[in-house]
């Protein structure tokens, strides 16, 4: 599913800026968001780079979910125009989501559901110092961290309100894709393939996430024809 990438500062679709108010003060260049700087008293523009509906992306969201994504080169060194590029792609689409999950009534999160979710996002990289080193070289403090990990867990909720509860497995798609896939590649690798039943409940996750990314692809470009998206600057 590609939206468990990263994610990055979810705004608020509620905000009171409207979108024309929104283009007016962002006609400038850069705004003036002041974050955390390795020179003391130093304070930092921040480049706004695409409006999304009543949200901005800035400069500083790419960096943090390049930070956040063990997949993606480390942000400490030069990020290249390409990188950057994907992973604005990626974060429009999880701010489009993300606006659409904020208008449906959900329970509030617990600080225990935020730290399980921060111990399984540091597990993905080799070490907790190279996460630690990762996200303070982006300026990414602890509370930054846990609110944009409390964003993902509301994309998360909405996925598998939207798309997860309505996803069907058949016996026979099953069947197929044992028989087509899996015992096939096992053979290639020169190992006995294990029963169907075996992997029956692996096989089912495998299909079932496989259509939950195909539902979403869906529903992602027609938000996307839908929603305002301005682009103000290269990132």
């Amino acid at each position: 599913m590609r939206l468990q990438t990263p994610r990055t500062e979810i705004s608020n679709p509620k905000s009171g800026f409207g979108m024309k108010r929104l283009i007016t003060f962002c006609l400038l260049p850069f705004a003036f968001c002041l974050l955390p700087s390795q020179a003391r008293g130093q304070q930092i523009v921040d480049q706004i780079l695409v409006l999304v509906n009543d949200g901005v992306i800035t400069k500083s969201d790419l960096l943090w979910a390049i930070a956040l994504d063990p997949k993606s080169p480390n942000p400490v060194g030069p990020v290249s125009s390409d990188v950057l590029r994907r992973m604005l792609d990626v974060v429009i689409e999880q701010r489009l989501v993300a606006q659409e999950a904020s208008r449906i009534p959900t329970a509030d999160i617990q600080q225990e559901e935020i730290a399980k979710k921060r111990a399984e996002l540091i597990a993905e990289f080799a070490s907790e110092s190279a996460f630690r080193q990762r996200v303070e070289s982006v300026g990414l403090t602890p509370e930054r961290i846990d609110e944009l990990l409390r964003q993902r867990i509301l994309i998360d909720r909405f996925i598998e309100f939207r798309f997860q509860s309505f996803v069907f497995v058949s016996q026979q798609e099953i069947e197929r894709y044992y028989n087509e896939e899996l015992v096939p590649k096992v053979q290639k690798a020169g190992q006995v393939p294990p029963s169907l039943e075996q992997v029956r409940d692996t096989i089912t996750e495998i299909l079932k996430q496989e259509k939950i990314g195909q539902e979403l692809d869906r529903y992602l470009s027609t938000a996307r024809q839908r929603a305002e998206v301005v682009y103000l600057a290269e990132p």
